[in-house]
């Protein structure tokens, strides 16, 4: 008889966003530890220690990747915070998830070379960074909250956008052709753009955020629980 493996995740990236979303109980474990045992919280159906043993076959797969192909991975699928409920007068009913908080902060110190020869405020480029990973804020909002102009933080929401998220190249035209036409008592030869574009288009450069999620795909595709 052939034993039948029971596929838990539809998708990779339904695994990791139950992989991340465990949160750390151990207050005196480093903040930014990449082999912290999980404490389980539900989803799947699946609870304790069987929760766990999951989370953890994800994340001991996942661990083999660079630091910064974990850390887009953990801002794209983990969560911001979690709910509190701690009682305290100052309680917002909410706690920040410590390993967001390590992932954006990476990112952003790594986006400090991207922006070489521009004058860098580090609040922008954090949150420059969260809105490429999918932070809803505007750049004017965002302008307005780092007391830089709008063209400043537009300008570097360019290349930090590119650089996380990647560029599609533009389709190729076509060579301009030369033909002849009327012009008065003669004729005269001239250029004449083809406006129709080439069927072909070029290859897209990936952005860090595409090549992250690429190697997490192949890495989990080794997974029996995980539908490829």
């Amino acid at each position: 008889m052939t034993e039948t493996t029971e596929m838990l995740f539809r998708t990779p990236q339904d695994a990791m966003r139950y992989a991340f979303s465990y949160a750390m109980q151990q207050r005196d474990r480093p903040l930014a530890d990449r082999l912290a045992a999980p404490a389980a919280r539900t989803g799947k159906g699946l609870h304790g220690n069987d929760g766990a043993g999951q989370a953890g076959m994800i994340r001991r797969e996942l661990d083999q990747l660079s630091d910064i192909d974990w850390a887009v991975l953990v801002a794209l699928f983990a969560p911001h915070s979690y709910p509190c409920s701690c009682g305290a007068a100052c309680c917002s009913r909410h706690t920040p998830n410590p390993e967001y908080a390590a992932a954006i902060t990476f990112l952003a110190e790594k986006a400090l070379s991207q922006l070489s020869g521009h004058l860098s405020n580090y609040q922008l480029r954090r949150g420059l960074v969260e809105k490429a990973l999918g932070t809803k804020i505007t750049i004017k909002d965002l302008a307005a909250k780092c007391e830089v102009t709008e063209k400043t933080a537009d300008a570097h929401w360019r290349i930090v956008r590119d650089w996380i998220g990647g560029t599609p190249k533009k389709k190729s035209k076509k060579a301009a052709k030369r033909e002849r036409v009327n012009a008065g008592d003669g004729v005269a030869d001239v250029a004449r753009v083809d406006e129709e574009e080439d069927s072909k288009t070029l290859t897209a450069v990936d952005g860090i955020a595409s090549k992250a999620r690429k190697n997490a795909d192949e890495l989990l595709s080794a997974l029996s629980f995980i539908r490829a």
